[in-house]
Order: C-alpha cells, then sequence, then structure tokens
C-alpha cells in the first residue's frame, strides 16, 4: 500500500501526512479498540533554521489559524462557534486554500468537533501560514471569506473559555427546561460541582425541574471529587462502580504500582482493590431531589466523561440523548505520554495503562442512548444546534 501510494504520487518516498493517508485505517482499528489511542503528527521546527529556545519560541507564536471551531458530520464540515464575524455557525466549509475540505478529512480521525488548526495541520502541516481563504455555502450561495485569524494559542484559549460551563447555563422557558454544559472535567472538580449544584438548585427554586447536561464536547479529564458530583444525581447510599482492573505490567507502569515485578513485565496483572475504586459512598446532603436530567452525549464524549454519564444510565439517575458513544469508551484508563515513531513526524498521542471491568448496562462495548438523535448535517446548515432542539421537543412532550 504505501509503495502504490508513492507510484499515485511519483515518489520514491512519503511525506508524513501521506504516510497517515496510507496507515490511516490501521490507526482506525487501533482507536476503535482504545479511544485514547491515537497516531498523530508531531511538528517539530527545523532547529537549522530556528537554532535557540528563542527562535522556536516567537516561531511559535507566529502561528495563526482561523478563529472558529469546527462540527464533523460525515464528509460535511460546518462552522460552529466563531470569533470572527465573518463567519458564521452553519457554514458548510467546501475548501480551504482551494483544498476540499473531503481531501482533509483523509488526514485526521473523525472527531465531532475540532478546530481548523486540526485539518490543517494533520494536512502537510499547513498551519503554517499567515492568510487562510475559505470558501464557504451559506444559504445554499457560495461565499468566499480571507482571513488572518488569529494566533493559534490565543484562538483555542478564547474558543475553549466560550465553552466554559459558567458561560453555558441557561434556561430554555418554552420548555420549562434548564440547560448546563459540561465540557471538561479537571484535576480538581471542585469548583464544577459548586456551579452545578448551584444551577441546579437555582432551577428548582424557578419550578423547573426537567435540565440537560450537555457532554456531547467532553473528552473526560480527572474524576476528583466525582463521590460529591454524583451525589447531586444518584439517591443511593452507595454507587457501584466496576467489578475490577487490570494492569499492563511495563516499565513504565512500575513507577505507578509497586507490587509489580521484573518477572511480571508484558503480562496483564489484576490490580489489588487497594489500588482501585470498586464502588463509593454517596454525600446525601449533596443530593437534589425531583428532578429529570437528560443527558446529551456523541462520539466525543470520552474517557471518565463517558464513565459520569454510564453511571447516571445505570444507576436510572438519567437519560442519555444523542449519538453512541465510542467502542469501548469506558474500557480502557490511566493514560501515559506515547511515544514517537522516528524518522517520520508522528506519535501517539498517550497509551492506556489500565483495563477497567466497569458496570454498564452492554457487553459489547458501547454505551447507547435511551434517546437516539443522530447528527444530520443538512438540520444544522441554519447555525441550530439541530440535536439540542430536537430533545427539547421531546422534553415539551413529555411535560404535557
Amino acid at each position: 500500500e504505501i509503495n502504490a501510494r508513492c507510484d499515485a504520487l511519483g515518489k520514491d518516498s512519503l511525506l508524513t501526512a501521506d504516510l497517515f493517508w496510507v496507515m490511516r485505517p490501521y490507526f482506525d482499528r487501533l482507536h476503535h479498540e482504545d479511544p485514547h489511542y491515537r497516531i498523530v503528527p508531531v511538528g517539530m521546527l527545523d532547529s537549522t533554521v530556528y537554532p535557540t529556545p528563542g527562535d522556536r519560541k516567537r516561531a511559535y507564536r507566529r502561528i495563526r489559524m482561523p478563529a472558529f471551531n469546527i462540527l464533523q458530520i460525515n464528509d460535511t464540515l460546518l462552522v460552529d462557534r466563531s470569533l470572527d464575524p465573518a463567519f458564521r455557525r452553519g457554514d458548510r466549509i467546501a475548501a480551504i486554500d482551494g483544498i476540499p475540505a473531503a481531501e482533509y478529512l483523509r488526514y485526521v480521525y473523525d472527531d465531532r468537533h475540532m478546530e481548523p488548526s486540526t485539518l490543517l495541520f494533520g494536512h502537510h502541516f499547513e498551519l503554517f501560514r499567515q492568510r487562510f481563504r475559505i470558501d464557504l455555502e451559506r444559504g445554499g450561495e457560495p461565499l468566499t471569506v480571507e482571513t488572518e485569524g488569529l494566533p493559534y494559542r490565543d484562538a483555542l484559549f478564547r474558543l475553549c473559555k466560550a465553552e466554559e460551563t459558567d458561560a453555558n447555563i441557561r434556561t430554555y422557558a418554552d420548555a420549562r427546561c434548564g440547560y448546563i454544559a459540561i465540557p471538561q472535567f479537571f484535576p480538581d472538580n471542585s469548583r464544577l460541582v459548586r456551579i452545578l449544584r448551584r444551577a441546579i438548585v437555582g432551577f428548582k427554586r424557578q419550578g423547573i425541574t426537567d435540565i440537560v447536561l450537555d457532554l456531547r464536547r467532553n473528552p473526560g479529564g480527572n474524576g476528583h471529587a466525582f463521590d460529591e458530583l454524583l451525589s447531586i444525581f444518584i439517591d443511593k447510599p452507595t454507587v457501584e462502580y466496576c467489578t475490577g482492573q487490570q494492569v499492563r505490567a511495563s516499565k513504565e507502569a512500575m513507577r505507578y504500582y509497586d507490587f509489580l515485578t521484573e518477572e511480571q513485565l508484558g503480562q496483564v496483572v489484576a490490580l489489588p482493590e487497594s489500588e482501585y475504586v470498586r464502588s463509593f459512598a454517596t454525600d446525601p446532603n449533596m443530593y437534589v431531589g425531583g428532578m429529570r436530567y437528560w443527558v446529551l452525549v456523541g462520539r466525543d464524549t470520552g474517557s471518565i466523561a463517558a464513565s459520569f454519564v454510564n453511571i447516571l444510565q445505570y444507576n436510572g439517575a438519567a437519560l442519555l440523548a444523542g449519538e453512541p458513544l465510542r467502542h469501548n469508551a469506558l474500557k480502557y484508563g490511566e493514560v501515559l505520554d506515547g511515544g514517537w515513531f522516528l524518522p517520520v513526524l508522528l506519535g501517539e498521542s498517550c497509551v492506556s495503562m489500565v483495563r477497567i471491568d466497569e458496570l454498564t448496562r452492554r457487553d459489547d462495548g458501547y454505551v447507547l442512548p435511551d434517546i437516539p438523535i443522530p447528527a444530520v448535517a443538512a438540520e444544522y446548515l441554519a447555525g441550530d444546534d439541530a440535536q439540542l432542539d430536537r430533545l427539547l421537543e421531546i422534553v415539551r412532550a413529555r411535560q404535557r
């Protein structure tokens, strides 16, 4: 396959992006087994051009990107949230700098949410430019916008800031429903727990008893204070989490688990119960009763976020709505930094260390929504959040 790609391009060797293009089906298979695991392009600046750390730092500061997020639905790319008024939510991205959107999608994973930097970086490191020409379709009409974008780090920071929970708590009065987005979990979730409980209590005081929790963008993070967090939603003294966990013994794992020995290297070893949480007690003072929760999920709901929504579903504390989570979203965790595949500029984003036997409704590796609401590109062209709108229709119907 590598030789065939070389022949098609008229080359005797492949650049990093072309190698990814050839290997993509195999990378997808690994990603299907463990959603944490990705092989991705790794950027390096030429040390002969940028010889000092200061030179490299200044070069990275010059990197820019179009100032919006992207929604990927099958072969369609749509503008999601934008910091630049020249772009509107629902604009269909037809091409960037003359390269069709479908071509970019050959070089990236099928994440529902992403930034333009992911597309450009994966396609021959095209992020390293100062101006972008973007062909759009808006209201059925073609449109071309040229933009310098924003400095890469500034754009990412401001886009992430706009998605934070603090900025995404609101009420849909016509549906008598509250809405809270939870886009990530943190090494310290104490503040998030306080924000969530205060918002839920506030909704209840307004007479609102239906609440949508939106975790479609949440890739995971840290499970700190999850006992407190889940105590808000689950009215049980104890929550059962898993039946066991195993670790693959390696030199890296031995730094975290001192019971592992050299003789066990390469083996999958059961963790002693002292090394993981099988169940946890809830705090009855945290529980907010009389509420009905609807949780929006999708393929980007991963890692500890996948565990959060699964625990809610398994314990009957919420109905999940949206799309299935990725295969084995619950199965692996405790990730380590991955390695590089030099001399090509590809590397592992991370490698899971632990396998988890989490309690769930199914045994085929999938967490499925109770209310399927697929993402349909045509329904997003007007700039609306089509999945949320359809869920709110269901909430209204249940209230009648």
